[in-house]
């Protein structure tokens, strides 16, 4: 089904590939800023993995304008080259190297004509091929594209390559590849995301905020990482743009853009637990003169699990048509749809604790879920933008999306108390039903450009937004069933009847002004000073069917919430700056629910961030060390659960505190050999209260995170092969009851190797394997949620055939 889904639009696309393949297969996407000549130089070679060989004196006192696109490696130097005295010659042994040419002259009587320049906006983004950083601007902290090293905060670019060396096939695995995030998985469906201590609940789409369905955003628009050419992790507060948030994180996907030249590839690959898997990505001009543009990513995967009776099986299309109206004038829209449906799901997971107190220890295979529970997803996004170049650096970018989310979802799941050690009584099932439909409806728009100042030039953003939420679900009763012997689970268990008892309706409406500007004093030093006014409504109500009363359960009035935003970076040399920012952190809680089931009030506090950032080896490797201070007000802790609604239960805290440590790299130290990595320390503490017992704070969050991988690409007669691997190790985390016996579940220290290999067959046809968890290690990726655990993988095996045309 997989090979005909993707055949079929293989087919369907009105796009010239057999004039187009020879051509195609010898391009490679460049990214090379304006600089010196010989510096441009070196970056194409570097980029085009080939060897170019000229003297300080060919390129001497000369400067290039930079070069972005698509090319040969003839074409990219020459590109470089032209109007200079020299030209690129190819060599016999393979590599490059600079001749002296006539430069022609007009013949006698002949009129020479007046030079001329053409310029075009890049189709590609900031990101090499085959790169694991970019060497262009990123917009997901100011809007105001800047590059990694003008940025006054921590950011984390996971790029395509990235992402295929190491097959990271869902948004999960590329945040548990991202240096200093942590991934906890609350079920066998929902993961949360973790920076510096704190969840992480803001995403963007093409650096745009979008206002999506906590319950829904993990495992339906976030489920599949094909669509998207890279995903930026900005780490901190991001108040600047997305208003609301914790000062965690926000994640930028950044969706695959319509190339002019056609390109096309299909993978299939196949892996441990039943695991298939195959994707389709075409893109190419729809129309001779290449103004408009079109771009198709299908993928499919059935896959059942390690886990007894689960699987989960997804569906993903993502299209895209991109227009020049104008030379200036870019519109697109595009669509994607995702879905998602899962048997045997669970809701929560394994209890961690007999009755006597200590620690079970469970099969990783055991699944507390009911044989008949299942959780399906539903994801559709329609999405516009248009962008207009009013020249002199004036930019205009406005954007539209209107997001559908939808889950059906059937639930029994015995892991509520704790377990006798003997007879294996102590246990209940929960079960119950949780369908939901969301719909969000998002504007945005960004003016930013450059003025004059004291006879300096200085960048500016003026951004607008606003989102509209609307959540529908319908409620049932929740019943419990108590399982007279846990070791005797295996699932079989008549599913009980469940009467819809009351519908719950919840608006959300977010609004927002932000500006900011970047001041240069000199040429050396920048000054970032922005700030966003927010407002924020939500309505929160539930109707009773039998009786027909209407509750209102929350009704929250935010009004110019002032957030401001300060920040500096000051280049030391060519090659490295130092910077600092700070910002203010607010977040409506409207999810955390205190014992009454009311919302806690918003999250309120500062974040705070120093660091230097390293450009080296011409951009080719990115460097950084941060060190951050965070401190919060009304933080939700966790504290139980509510035994008749089965939700959360949670308490606000003062004066919470995180601080600590983030190191990371990531490119390539030579041509072939890429890396990408980080280290992270951090501690959280809260402050003590009298008479209170306060529970410390993210603990189950390491202090120490270290997250490193490598490819490189053999030489010589072994070049075809690269080869690679990864390690990612944290230190301890444990889980302890809020409450009396205060017993407590620790995650000693673990470390998780993968290995990776690539053999190119030809310019077309390339097979991977990549094996995860090298060494079967057992452990528990996140603690707590519902007092339960969740072991990740087992050891396992995905071999992928590609075949690029």
């Amino acid at each position: 089904m997989h090979w005909a889904l993707c055949a079929g639009f293989v087919a369907a696309l009105p796009l010239a590939a057999t004039a187009v393949h020879a051509q195609v297969a010898d391009q490679r996407s460049y990214d090379i800023p304006a600089g010196p000549l010989d510096t441009a130089l070196r970056s194409a070679a570097a980029q085009a993995g080939v060897a170019l060989t000229f003297t300080p004196e060919q390129t001497a006192g000369r400067n290039s304008p930079g070069l972005r696109g698509r090319y040969t490696v003839d074409g990219a130097l020459g590109a470089l080259l032209a109007g200079t005295d020299w030209q690129a010659v190819r060599q016999s042994n393979g590599g490059w190297a600079l001749r002296r040419v006539e430069q022609a002259r007009p013949a006698a009587g002949a009129e020479a004509l007046a030079p001329v320049t053409v310029t075009a906006a890049a189709l590609n983004g900031p990101v090499a091929e085959q790169a694991y950083t970019p060497t262009g601007a990123v917009s997901t902290a100011t809007r105001m594209g800047l590059t990694l090293r003008e940025t006054p905060q921590s950011v984390s670019v996971v790029t395509r390559q990235l992402m295929d060396d190491m097959a990271l096939t869902a948004m999960p695995d590329v945040l548990e590849k991202t240096p200093g995030i942590t991934v906890g998985r609350n079920d066998s469906e929902r993961y949360t995301f973790y920076s510096r201590g704190f969840t992480i609940e803001n995403f963007q789409f093409d650096g745009v905020p979008n206002t999506m369905d906590s319950a829904n955003q993990y495992t339906t628009s976030l489920a599949d990482s094909a669509i998207y050419e890279r995903v930026e992790i900005v780490k901190g507060a991001t108040g600047l743009l997305t208003g609301a948030g914790n000062p965690s994180a926000v994640v930028n996907l950044v969706r695959k853009k319509p190339t002019k030249n056609f390109a096309a590839s299909v993978e299939v690959g196949a892996g441990s637990w039943n695991r298939y898997r195959s994707t389709a990505d075409v893109s190419g001009s729809l129309n001779a003169a290449g103004t408009v543009r079109g771009r198709v990513v299908v993928a499919g995967q059935n896959a059942e699990s390690n886990v007894d009776y689960y699987s989960r099986d997804t569906r993903n299309f993502y299209a895209i048509v991109e227009a020049d109206l104008t030379p200036n004038t870019l519109l697109s829209l595009g669509f994607d749809y995702m879905q998602s449906k899962a048997d045997g799901s669970t809701f929560g997971h394994l209890p961690l604790f007999y009755s006597d107190g200590s620690r079970t220890d469970f099969s990783r295979s055991r699944n507390p879920a009911a044989r008949w529970s299942y959780w399906d997803n539903t994801s559709r996004n329609l999405f516009a933008s248009l962008k207009h170049d009013f020249g002199g650096g004036w930019v205009l970018d406005a954007s539209a999306s209107h997001l559908t989310q939808s889950r059906d979802v059937v639930y029994g799941a015995a892991y509520n108390g704790t377990v006798n050690p003997v007879t294996g009584a102590g246990v209940r099932m929960i079960a119950g039903t949780i369908p939901t439909q969301t719909d969000a409806n998002t504007f945005n728009a960004a003016l930013s450009g450059k003025f004059q100042l004291l006879g300096r030039t200085h960048d500016v953003m003026l951004g607008a937004g606003t989102s509209r939420q609307h959540r529908d679900a319908q409620l049932s009763n929740t019943v419990w069933t108590t399982i007279p012997n846990y070791f005797a689970w295996d699932g079989n268990i008549a599913q009980p009847a469940f009467t819809r008892t009351s519908d719950r309706e919840i608006v959300v409406v977010e609004k927002g002004l932000s500006a900011a500007t970047r001041l240069r004093p000199t040429d050396d030093l920048s000054v970032i000073l922005g700030a966003r006014a927010s407002w924020y409504d939500m309505l929160d109500t539930t109707t009773v069917l039998a009786t027909g009363n209407r509750t209102v359960g929350n009704d929250l009035r935010v009004n110019r919430k002032i957030t401001p935003y300060a920040g500096l970076v000051y280049d030391l040399n060519p090659t490295w700056s130092v910077y600092g920012s700070v910002t203010n952190i607010f977040n409506p809680q409207t999810y955390y629910k205190d014992a009454g089931g009311n919302p806690l009030s918003p999250l309120t506090g500062l974040s705070k961030e120093v660091g230097v950032k390293g450009e080296l080896l011409d951009g080719r490797l990115n460097t950084s060390l941060a060190l951050f201070h965070i401190k919060q007000k009304n933080a939700a802790q966790y504290e139980g659960l509510n035994g008749s609604t089965g939700e959360e239960i949670y308490t606000a805290i003062d004066g919470i505190t995180s601080r600590g440590l983030e190191a990371e790299l990531s490119g390539s130290i030579v041509p072939g050999w890429n890396v990408f990595g980080g280290y992270t320390y951090r501690t959280s503490k809260a402050p003590t209260q009298p008479d209170v017992v306060t529970p410390a704070v993210n603990t189950n969050q390491p202090r120490h995170l270290l997250k490193l991988g490598t490819t490189y690409r053999l030489r010589g007669d072994w070049s075809r092969w690269t080869v690679g691997g990864n390690v990612t190790w944290q230190s301890e985390t444990y889980y302890q009851q809020p409450a009396a016996p205060y017993w407590r579940a620790i995650q000693p220290s673990y470390a998780v190797v993968g290995l990776m290999a690539r053999y190119e067959l030809d310019k077309h046809w390339s097979m991977s394997v990549n094996v995860n968890n090298l060494f079967d290690k057992t452990y528990m990726p996140g603690l707590g949620s519902y007092g339960t655990g969740v072991y990740g993988d087992p050891r396992n095996v995905l071999v992928t055939a590609r075949y690029n045309f």
